[in-house]
């Protein structure tokens, strides 16, 4: 299992990861590239990656079920 499957895997059970505690649980140097890599893996199973500010500022991605339906997407 790669890493931006485990973050995947993860995110989907509606966690939130920051910088710290990706590098310090999957061993992912740099969460913000991760992100972006896994967001079309992510968007064709129906999820949207959010990011929000953490309680110690920190950035913090999570995914997002879509609600919207594939047919409104052109």
């Amino acid at each position: 299992m790669t890493k931006q499957d485990r973050v995947i895997n993860y995110l989907s059970k509606g966690r939130t990861l920051s910088q710290h505690s990706a590098a310090t649980m999957f061993d992912v140097g740099n969460l913000r590239a991760t992100m972006s890599d896994i967001k079309p893996i992510v968007h064709n199973k129906g999820f949207v990656v959010t990011r929000k500010t953490g309680r110690n500022g920190e950035t913090r991605y999570g995914l997002t079920k879509n609600r919207r339906s594939k047919k409104a997407v052109s």
